[in-house]
């Protein structure tokens, strides 16, 4: 892997780490929507990092899903439940964000930080042993 790409990575594997943290304070706030969103982002970021190790990039939402499950999960490289997580968290996401009759409560916004923080560990302990990667 070459080092612009190390470096690209690091910065997503960041803001995903920062992204939790802020979606975990959200919660304890009240701002449940707020929670999910950027809960979601945290997944997509290190989705999107994950996938630069396999030199693929997308752009769409749904792409990034759809490569995750083609690289990953089919290959048998991340278990299917991690994209079974990355689809429940994005359509939360979408459903929050784009439905005026969809109101987040406390517990799906605590399941969607709980799942997607699930799914941070699980893909960073893929970049620690495939990629010696880590958060700082």
């Amino acid at each position: 892997m070459d080092e612009q790409t190390r470096v690209l990575i690091e910065i997503r594997l960041d803001r995903a780490r920062e992204d939790m943290e802020t979606a975990r304070e959200l919660v304890d706030l009240g701002r449940y929507r707020a929670a999910v969103n950027r809960a979601y982002y945290a997944i997509f970021g290190i989705t999107t990092a994950l996938l630069l190790t396999e030199k693929i990039e997308r752009s769409k939402h749904t792409g990034v899903e759809s490569a995750l499950i083609q690289h990953f999960v089919k290959k048998e490289l991340i278990e299917p439940e991690y994209g079974k997580i990355y689809d429940y968290i994005r359509k939360k996401r979408e459903e929050s964000d784009y439905s005026a009759r969809i109101t987040i409560d406390e517990r799906t916004a605590r399941k969607v930080v709980r799942d997607a923080q699930k799914y941070i560990t699980r893909i960073m302990e893929y970049f620690q042993i495939h990629l010696e990667i880590s958060i700082k």
